[in-house]
């Protein structure tokens, strides 16, 4: 089953369809300061704990607005940085970064159109 990278109706029903909260939250992950670079550079430093809690900010600030596919790659992501499951990171770290574009692109265009 293919996760929706984001379900706005979930969010909302999260955030009690408070529409205010919901404009601060994505205006906060849009804030997010990701880069994959710095990413890849704790990994390559074995800074595993470092590069778990980087991916844990992203993961939870996508979380809260229901953005599934980035919850759940970067889980799985975090789960082997803190060695709590087996995988590749290369690959895992692809998976984590495509889906953090993909939701920061409809979270940009969700917010535009609040704004507009």
């Amino acid at each position: 089953m293919d996760l929706p990278v984001f379900d706005k109706q979930d969010a909302l029903d999260m955030l009690g369809c408070d529409m205010e909260l919901y404009e601060i939250l994505l205006d906060a992950f849009i804030g997010v300061e990701f880069s994959r670079e710095h990413l890849e550079k704790l990994i390559k430093q074995l800074d595993f704990s470092e590069a778990a809690s980087y991916v844990h900010a992203v993961k939870g600030a996508g979380r809260q607005l229901a953005c599934k596919k980035l919850a759940k790659s970067g889980q799985d992501l975090e789960d082997v940085l803190r060695k709590k499951a087996v995988g590749d990171l290369d690959s895992l770290t692809e998976v984590f970064v495509a889906d953090y574009h993909e939701a920061f692109a409809v979270i940009k265009g969700e917010l535009d159109k609040i704004r507009s």
